[in-house]
């Protein structure tokens, strides 16, 4: 049986004790790349084969336009016991779809490429935005994958104690960077940090006044600068392309979330009012 709704931010309550560093992040050296994957390849497969080759440690792509098989993905729902704030639903099922929007986060998982995605799609006459479970993906039609190679910095999935969910951290390895100068940066927010004053803290550690931003997590509630706010406080986002703050200009955060009663919702972030759920995994990339 699952547990009643979190009605106010006082009703979230995560179980361990909290994580000091609530901006956890790790510099690294992040390249522009394109790869092509094929129809009948396994998803996550062809990712991190194509990452072994270029030499990688982690990657954020993008995944808009890609043309699913028949796949499984979960949304968010309140928890199942009284240790978790939140949960996953029920597995859900498509036949298989074009993804209109969807972000990818590549990392490690008990030393094997693992692949984290929040997609946004039309099946059957509606809107979805899920978490894509990636062991049931597979390509059905070829196509061009752009996004960011890293290294010197990676994703990896542990147990975090502050919410006891595995989740993928950042891991720094500067070393790997072979001289290369670090122009980007790696974070996963802590619980109940602001998504955008977060993301405005961290963007002062790079290079440069602009930068964009990449990836995708979970909120406990927003309010939008130009749509209808979130009430839901159970609920799974992804940044739309053009999230950063140009060269002398305001950080902007297009984002689509889905709440735990199914319900989406689309607008710029509005500053101290978007506070991270479980985590938030970023990357930010300082402007050329």
């Amino acid at each position: 049986m699952r547990r009643p709704a979190p009605q106010t931010l006082v009703d979230i309550r995560h179980p361990g004790p909290q994580a000091q560093d609530r901006l956890p992040y790790a510099p690294c050296h992040a390249t522009k790349i394109e790869c092509q994957v094929s129809a009948g390849e396994p998803l996550l497969e062809a990712l991190g084969r194509r990452a072994d080759d270029a030499g990688f440690s982690s990657a954020v792509l993008n995944l808009s336009g890609v043309q699913m098989a028949a796949f499984d993905y979960v949304m968010p729902d309140r928890a199942v016991d009284d240790r978790h704030a939140a949960w996953y639903s029920d597995t859900h099922s498509s036949k298989g779809t074009e993804l209109e929007e969807a972000v990818a986060i590549l990392g490690w998982r008990d030393g094997a490429w693992f692949v984290h995605i929040h997609a946004y799609w039309r099946e059957n006459d509606a809107w979805h935005l899920g978490h894509l479970l990636p062991d049931t993906l597979t390509i059905a039609a070829s196509a061009n994958i752009s996004g960011y190679g890293l290294v010197g910095a990676s994703f990896e999935a542990s147990l975090d104690p502050e919410t006891e969910f595995t989740l993928f951290r950042v891991k720094s390895d500067r070393d790997a960077m072979s001289g290369k100068t670090a122009n980007a940066l790696i974070t996963t927010l802590a619980p109940f940090t602001d998504l955008h004053e977060g993301i405005t803290a961290l963007g002062n550690q790079l290079p440069g006044a602009g930068y964009s931003v990449h990836g995708l997590g979970s909120l406990a509630g927003a309010h939008f600068e130009d749509g209808p706010p979130m009430t839901g406080l159970i609920s799974e986002i992804l940044l739309q392309n053009g999230a950063g703050k140009p060269q002398n200009g305001k950080l902007s955060l297009p984002l689509r979330t889905v709440d735990l009663n199914k319900g989406l919702f689309q607008g710029h972030a509005t500053p101290g009012k978007c506070p991270t759920l479980v985590t938030n995994e970023l990357l930010l990339v300082a402007q050329d």
